[in-house]
């Protein structure tokens, strides 16, 4: 059994490699003649062109791997069922379950492993490849953000800029307006800027307008003024359109949480793609298990009907995430959502496609 479980999982994992790595390149080459402009205009030489492509790769991997890795076992038990093995290994008494079983396990351990590799070494290619494509081509920060208002979890405070530069951790024309604990005003803070030094936010150039009683308000004038009671992260403050998918898990759980409380049309969309994050990697374990559920008669033009099955495979399940995930982040259903709709319906679809051909057989 182990010399049929090497065969099988080698047998997918080098057909499934080989189109992984064309697939890749595929992209590279595309999104290099995208770029060609950006490169002959800003005279970018030719090793830093190699470089940002290989800062790309890891996207590019996980943008072909479900696509790959489909292909794969559908070219493998294509050749199964063409070549009669599988009427070997049945007279054998080994069950097409039994190689199913070697086939998902196989698929787990990859979805796992791609899962590692995309919290590691693509959020940190991704972070670097935006930083070198905004130094080369002088393009803003996607991460600076204009006309900002937030407010901590307990409602104590509300804090408003008119915009935020991530790389110097900068926020300019602040107002912060404190209250207590019966919503009523205590405190206004105005300054021209604000710094985020050693873990604290650091006014400069302001003043404060505090409120002694329901009459009475005094006003003083600052040239710098540590702001403790500011707990708010600069992450907080970026622009989270992007980042979300890249930022630390840690930040992203915080971010999320008070954007559910200050802006809940704003949550479902960034609680959208944190999701799509997460769980990208399951369309590989999805795919494969489709794959699975197929009917493999094809006698003739074997490879041809893999790639063409393959694909349509793909494009039903990738315009289902579409289409769900635009409801998801438009607040029409829950963000959940977006991971479970296309994986149940499309192993529906694949199993009611099982059993009218084998009705039909």
């Amino acid at each position: 059994m182990k010399i049929l479980d090497r065969y099988i999982a080698f047998s997918i994992l080098r057909t499934s490699l080989a189109a992984l790595v064309i697939c890749t390149l595929l992209i590279i080459a595309v999104n290099m003649f995208s770029s060609m402009n950006n490169y002959v205009t800003n005279s970018v030489d030719l090793m830093t062109i190699l470089y940002l492509a290989v800062l790309g790769t890891p996207e590019y991997l996980m943008m072909a791997s479900s696509v790959s890795f489909l292909f794969g076992t559908t070219f493998f038990l294509s050749q199964l069922e063409s070549n009669n093995e599988m009427i070997m290994l049945l007279n054998a008494g080994i069950s097409y379950r039994r190689v199913c079983g070697t086939v998902m396990i196989m698929t787990l351990i990859v979805t796992l492993l791609f899962s590692l590799f995309s919290e590691t070494v693509l959020i940190d290619a991704s972070v670097e490849h935006d930083r070198l494509s905004r130094e080369l081509f002088g393009q803003s920060s996607t991460q600076d953000s204009r006309d900002i208002s937030l407010s901590d979890l307990e409602g104590r405070y509300i804090i408003n800029a008119s915009y935020y530069e991530e790389s110097s951790q900068r926020l300019f024309d602040v107002n912060v307006i404190e209250v207590d604990d019966n919503h009523s005003l205590t405190r206004r803070l105005e300054a021209s800027y604000a710094d985020y030094e050693d873990g604290n936010w650091v006014l400069n150039e302001g003043r404060i307008y505090e409120v002694l009683d329901d009459a009475t308000v005094s006003a003083s004038f600052f040239d710098s003024c540590d702001a403790d009671e500011l707990t708010l992260q600069p992450s907080m403050f970026r622009n989270q359109s992007r980042n979300i998918s890249t930022m630390a898990i840690s930040d992203a759980l915080d971010y999320l949480s008070r954007m559910k409380v200050i802006d809940k049309e704003v949550w479902y969309s960034v609680q959208t793609d944190f999701y799509s994050r997460l769980f990208s990697p399951l369309a590989i374990f999805t795919l494969v298990f489709i794959s699975l559920l197929m009917n493999y008669r094809f006698k003739k033009n074997v490879f041809l009907f893999s790639i063409i099955q393959s694909l349509c495979t793909a494009v039903v399940y990738y315009v289902c995430e579409m289409v769900v995930t635009i409801m998801c982040s438009q607040a029409i259903i829950a963000p959940i959502f977006s991971v479970i709709i296309p994986n149940v319906s499309i192993l529906v679809l694949s199993l009611i496609i099982r059993l009218i051909g084998s009705g039909n057989a």
